[in-house]
């Protein structure tokens, strides 16, 4: 079942599992602009923080915030290894597509692993770079324009 929890709650996932090596501060938005580079106004915002629970446990998360641009970015994707591959990723991203719309976003971008691509892809994005090297993975930027 789809919920939405308190930053605390996904940050103990994102620090534990989703970000183990991170070196920056997890903070409940990301200063992140769509295809590169940084604006702290993107730090306004009223986050939305969404978790899919299985018999009250949480399997899956992802949150999603207003950019100052109008875009809508979602961040921090991360299904347990054991619940993969069942469809909790496009739930969790679909649900956050849908946020932004309620929002007034133009359109939702964000910039997953390659591993998760394959979720991302199903629930509707589009690749908008080519894969690059980041701070803890390889990324590239996505968007999805529903």
């Amino acid at each position: 079942m789809l919920s939405i929890i308190p930053f605390d709650e996904i940050y103990k996932i994102w620090n534990y599992y989703l970000w183990p090596t991170r070196e920056s501060t997890i903070e409940p938005h990301s200063a992140m602009n769509f295809l590169g580079g940084y604006d702290m106004k993107n730090m306004i915002s009223i986050p939305t923080f969404f978790a899919y629970k299985l018999d009250n446990k949480i399997v899956g998360v992802n949150s999603g915030h207003m950019c100052h641009d109008n875009s809508y970015r979602s961040r921090g994707l991360f299904v347990f290894p054991e619940y993969r591959k069942q469809g909790i990723g496009k739930i969790l991203l679909v649900a956050t597509i849908n946020q932004g719309i309620n929002e007034g976003a133009n359109y939702v971008w964000s910039y997953p692993k390659r591993s998760s691509w394959p979720a991302y892809e199903s629930a509707g994005f589009t690749l908008a770079s080519f894969w690059e090297t980041s701070e803890l993975d390889i990324n590239a930027y996505c968007k999805c324009s529903r």
